[in-house]
């Protein structure tokens, strides 16, 4: 039951930003405070391909609660970008001076679900 919540949350979370970001790009830039970016397409082409992968990610989180096998896979996936993501922030907040309120709660949500989806993948009873 525990697994259906978290998949339910991850999935509706990362749907619904995957498919905001795939089709409006520009919603997505206005909310990290992007105002003009320069390179106009590229940085279109670049949003829509990540964004359709969170859409994806969404995708799989919330067939997974009716599929128990694809749920390891599920969680694995969420941690291995997730950490991914949350070191490359560390990288950005030391040498960019990234850290801001916008990144700040970017990077807690991050790494609460990183923590989920890691405790949640090393579980050893997992059904699977």
């Amino acid at each position: 039951m525990l697994d259906k919540i978290f998949l339910f949350l991850f999935g509706v979370e990362w749907l619904g930003f995957g498919i905001l970001g795939l089709f409006f790009p520009e919603i997505i830039a206005n909310l990290f405070g992007i105002q003009k970016p320069s390179q106009t397409l590229f940085y279109l082409n670049e949003t829509r391909a990540l964004y359709c992968f969170f859409t994806i990610l969404g995708t799989m989180s919330l067939v997974s609660m009716y599929r128990p096998r694809l749920q390891k896979k599920v969680y694995l996936t969420f941690a291995i970008l997730l950490g991914s993501f949350l070191i490359g922030r560390l990288f950005s907040f030391a040498l960019d001076d990234s850290l801001n309120t916008t990144t700040a709660y970017v990077f807690i949500n991050e790494l609460i679900v990183f923590i989920i989806a890691y405790w949640r993948y090393s579980k050893r009873d997992f059904i699977f």
